[in-house]
């Protein structure tokens, strides 16, 4: 569904001054001026800023197993995420990112009283005043104890560089259309059953799932600096997924994931059915291949890995907050205006678009969780690095944000406070290469460097960074189907047991060519701030160089006897 403008186009420096045809922006205005005006405690400052958002989400999901329902559930439920500010922009009560999601038992007390506030599913106006009021005094409260501590902090300790603690937003106005979906939920109830029934078939197979789910989210957010903003989206997904155990012990899986913006987004019975066997097939021949050896030497990062590889070894490190900070490595904080990557190599993110060359990509937003519009953002250009995604924590040189303020709306507490995060993270190349002539060149590479193989990595569930001075800045991915191709022949012979990493500054620098076959991952970014949705969209990219290494071993051996369906039908065990 397309958020449509109903009362004005927001433009910088401009502004609309009436929402008053939204009940619960209407409901939340009043209750924020009245706190603006009287809320303040003897002898203490009274809040220099408030926001209030409000997140409602309907939820329609569903889950089966081997031709079995495993659940269905409808759900309707609301967060409320109240900021409170006391000071002033240039100094108030919000610490630095580590030390806002580091443990803090009185904090965590506090996150648990302000859980106990009750978020009515009604727009009437005196329950969610009561619901805005009860919050807005619980973190203005906190903000007060924020505010001594930070202040007696300031006192204390060396601040190597600190820039203002909030920067200054136009108010905007935006009403977009109420997101909603209507779908036939007995029809996908079926659908699941009969797709997940399909590994009915392959008792090689010890788990397997297939779940869909739809929601539509609306966000409704307002704030003392005049911004009155709704806007909603609906999102499908219909996850597959399947595992088995090799006779080592060690689990081996893959997954399958469509994402869309309409129900007709979503692949047709027969693509679907398609891509189970395609599935079957690739965990079975896992379950045989050969343990892959640690290795150093060239590689081919697919598409769909690559958009992985490049989040990790770079999004996280653009990311604003990580920039001015004694524990964050601060990696590419000085490299503004050098080349980082390859001449050729272009990178930004940009949240405001819903499709890649016709691929829904899942990190489409039009405000970020601070009510500001999202924008495109240049990073890398021709290899230099040009800028950061910020948030409204403002950094030296950066004293604005770029709609990059993000946080987990799904729970109270962790993730409450947004930090600078990716949207839509996207790679592109002025000089792609066609695959076939990327394999090419991958073997040559093997050749020059008296390797008897290369890698290519075809896909991948995800990973994980390290940002902070504790360990050495290093990234890890985890593929999931990787080949080794050997350097004469050019023959491919599946591996499992494989991870690799590096670190991102020497990673980046074997970047040796990239492709023409830009693909896209759509999945759940997790720091600071919570779980967000993030696409990642990359060509496949050889490296010149990357190490790897074992995954954990397992040491359990498979099912002794076969399934009792795959009995009835005359198959042996996995383990035969």
């Amino acid at each position: 569904m397309r958020a449509k403008i109903l009362l004005v186009i927001a433009l910088p420096g401009f502004a609309t001054l009436w929402a008053g045809a939204n009940p619960i922006l209407s409901t939340m205005q009043a209750e924020l001026d009245r706190s603006m005006e009287k809320l303040q405690l003897e002898g203490e400052k009274p809040p220099y800023f408030i926001s209030y958002l409000l997140v409602d989400r309907e939820e329609f999901s569903t889950r089966a197993s081997l031709g079995a329902l495993m659940d269905a559930d409808d759900e309707h439920y609301r967060f409320l995420n109240v900021q409170v500010r006391v000071g002033d922009y240039t100094f108030d009560n919000i610490p630095a990112p580590e030390d806002v999601y580091s443990y803090d038992e009185d904090k965590q007390k506090q996150d648990e009283e302000y859980a106990k506030v009750p978020v009515p599913l009604t727009d009437e106006a005196d329950l969610l005043r009561h619901a805005l009021w009860l919050a807005t005094d619980m973190r203005y409260k906190w903000a007060l104890k924020q505010y001594a501590d930070k202040e007696g902090q300031r006192a204390r300790e060396v601040v190597e560089e600190r820039s203002d603690d909030f920067s200054r937003s136009e108010p905007v106005t935006y009403i977009g259309d109420k997101a909603s979906y209507s779908i036939e939920k007995a029809k996908w109830e079926e659908k699941v059953k009969e797709y997940s029934a399909l590994f009915k078939e392959y008792p090689e197979i010890l788990e397997s799932r297939v779940s869909f789910s739809v929601e539509a989210r609306n966000d409704y957010f307002a704030s003392s600096e005049g911004s009155q903003i709704q806007h909603g989206k609906v999102s499908y997904w219909l996850l597959i997924s399947a595992s088995t155990k090799s006779p080592d012990g060690m689990w081996v899986r893959s997954f399958r994931n469509f994402f869309g913006w309409a129900e007709e987004d979503l692949p047709s019975e027969e693509v679907v059915g398609g891509e189970i066997e395609a599935l079957i097939g690739e965990v079975i021949a896992l379950r045989d291949a050969p343990v892959m050896e640690a290795y150093v030497g060239p590689a081919l990062i697919q598409g769909q890995a690559a958009g992985v590889f490049i989040h990790e070894t770079y999004g996280h490190r653009m990311e604003s907050h990580r920039l001015e900070s004694k524990v964050y490595g601060e990696t590419f904080k000085d490299k503004m205006g050098t080349r980082i990557m390859p001449g050729y190599i272009f990178l930004y993110d940009d949240p405001t678009i819903k499709e890649y060359q016709g691929m829904p990509l899942d990190g489409y937003y039009l405000y970020d969780d601070e009510g500001i519009a999202a924008r495109r953002t240049e990073l890398v250009k021709d290899g230099i690095l040009v800028n950061f995604l910020c948030s409204r924590r403002p950094i030296k040189g950066f004293p604005e944000s770029n709609g990059h303020g993000r946080a987990m709306m799904q729970s109270v507490g962790y993730g409450d406070v947004p930090v600078a995060r990716q949207g839509n993270l996207i790679l592109e190349t002025s000089k792609p290469t066609p695959f076939p002539k990327l394999k090419k060149l991958l073997l040559k590479e093997c050749r020059k460097q008296n390797k008897p193989y290369g890698l290519i990595f075809v896909r991948s569930e995800g990973g994980g960074t390290i940002t902070s001075r504790s360990y050495m800045a290093s990234y890890q991915s985890n593929p999931l189907l990787v080949y080794r191709v050997d350097a004469r022949t050019g023959q491919q012979e599946l591996v499992r047991g494989v991870k690799f990493g590096g670190t991102p500054l020497v990673s980046l620098e074997k970047i040796a060519a990239t492709g023409d076959d830009p693909r896209v991952f759509n999945g759940f970014c997790g720091a600071e701030s919570g779980f967000i949705p993030v696409a990642l969209v990359s060509p496949s990219i050889l490296l010149s160089e990357i190490e790897i290494a074992k995954e954990p071993a397992g040491n359990q051996k498979p099912p002794i006897l076969p399934p009792p369906f795959g009995e009835e039908n005359g198959n042996q065990s996995p383990e035969m």
